[in-house]
């Protein structure tokens, strides 16, 4: 699969900026519903897998793209992009970066260990209200544990990619809960590791709100 990442190095943002980051770039490329998964003529949302992210990597505001549809279509506005206005305030861009390179997706007969580096937004209004009543912490893993599969199958159809009858994913999980501030709301989101054998590139986002910046994913082994 193809996947370009561009960072932007003379910009720091905080995590709670990147909304706006990603509002700015999405309302300056207002045509191009893949950026800002909205349609277009209607301004209904689009649900599905965000083919373009926006990320803080290092502390550096990031946009990831995949898929070739997804990676030509940046590649090419990137060149249009100069500044960036955030709470009234115009930054311009000294310094930008594209790396574009061929990754590795899908189902592995290993495993690998990933690690949360922003928080991952795993329960919906349903899966919040069987996590919170489960009454033990196995059946609160266990819940995580099905719905980190899900998130991965939901990706993986959104690109695409399908398993076979005999392919089967299994996950383990070390995760903590983390408060979150989304949308004004506060909600629960979990940061730590898990192992799957499924190949993620690095820095694609899994669960909710993907196209901000949480869930992201980074291999550690």
């Amino acid at each position: 699969m193809k996947k370009s990442t561009i960072l932007f190095k003379n910009i720091r943002l905080k995590p709670a900026q990147i909304h706006k980051f990603r509002g700015f770039i999405g309302n300056l490329f207002r045509d191009y519903d893949l950026i800002h998964n909205h349609d277009v003529a209607t301004g209904k949302p689009k649900y599905r897998y965000p083919l373009i992210q926006f990320k803080l990597i290092n502390g550096i505001p990031a946009i990831i793209a995949i898929t070739d549809k997804a990676v030509n279509l940046f590649s090419t506005l990137f060149m249009k992009l100069n500044e960036v206005i955030i709470d009234d305030l115009k930054i311009p861009f000294f310094e930008k970066e594209l790396h574009v390179e061929n990754v590795d997706f899908g189902f592995a007969t290993e495993t690998f260990m990933f690690e949360f580096i922003s928080p991952w937004m795993a329960l919906n209004q349903k899966n919040f209200r069987s996590y919170a009543e489960s009454g033990s912490e196995a059946k609160k893993v266990q819940i995580l544990k099905d719905t980190l599969i899900g998130n991965i199958l939901s990706m993986s159809k959104y690109l695409d990619y399908w398993l076979g009858q005999d392919q089967k994913l299994h996950a383990n999980l070390q995760v903590r809960e983390k408060t979150v501030n989304l949308k004004a709301k506060s909600m629960i989101g979990f940061t730590g590791i898990f192992k799957t054998n499924f190949i993620i590139p690095d820095y694609l986002g899994l669960g909710k709100s993907v196209s901000r910046g949480f869930g992201t994913v980074r291999r550690v082994i």
